[in-house]
């Protein structure tokens, strides 16, 4: 009778500790996942920032092309401006919808 009594406190030990480890694991999840959210938003942020750089990049090549007398850089700008206004006749029809 008396190793069923070690026995089952044995078990309660065990089962307070798995108990207590739990709640460290969970702790642990919720703080890991404020960690992803965070940096979901900076790299959001980050994604944001590089296509503003890449659009100012653009505008800078074709004002570059346009002091220029080349005629290839001609080409380039005009194939610029008609890709360009491609994107903004299509910014248009979507704000008719």
């Amino acid at each position: 009778m008396e190793q069923i009594v070690y026995r089952i406190q044995a078990i309660k030990a065990k089962v307070q500790a798995l108990q207590q480890e739990q709640v460290q694991l969970q702790s642990e999840l919720m703080q890991r996942n404020k960690d992803v959210e965070r940096l979901k938003r900076l790299i959001d942020i980050q994604n944001t920032t590089i296509k503003q750089l890449e659009q100012k990049l653009k505008t800078k090549r074709i004002a570059d092309g346009v002091q220029s007398d080349e005629p290839s850089n001609n080409r380039d700008l005009k194939f610029k401006i008609n890709e360009m206004i491609g994107e903004i006749d299509k910014i248009i029809a979507l704000l008719h919808q």
